[in-house]
């Protein structure tokens, strides 16, 4: 298995535009042989110091690299790349797998 997790920071003023986009790739790869999860997460409020309400962080799980590497290459991730590039501010990935 492949564990991402991709923390992106939103421009102000652009989250509603941000989560539409979101809200329609997600069908799309969810769709995609060896797509186990794909969803976006806002942070809460926990009166935690690492708070941020233009935080999205987005959880993908996929059975293996190549279901990962074949999902890179389509026109859907490719059309949602062009459609937020000026919408975000920051972007961390974080690839992992199973511990044990």
């Amino acid at each position: 298995m492949i564990y991402l997790s991709v923390s992106m920071i939103i421009k102000e003023g652009r989250m509603d535009d941000f989560l539409e986009v979101c809200r329609e790739i997600r069908p799309l790869v969810l769709a995609e042989e060896g797509c186990l999860m794909y969803d976006h997460t806002r942070d809460l409020d926990a009166n935690g110091e690492d708070y941020n309400e233009r935080r999205i962080t987005l959880y993908e799980k996929w059975s293996g690299q190549d279901a990962l590497d074949a999902h890179l290459k389509t026109g859907h991730m490719a059309r949602f790349s062009e459609a937020v590039a000026d919408m975000r501010e920051k972007v961390t990935v974080h690839r992992s797998t199973e511990a044990y």
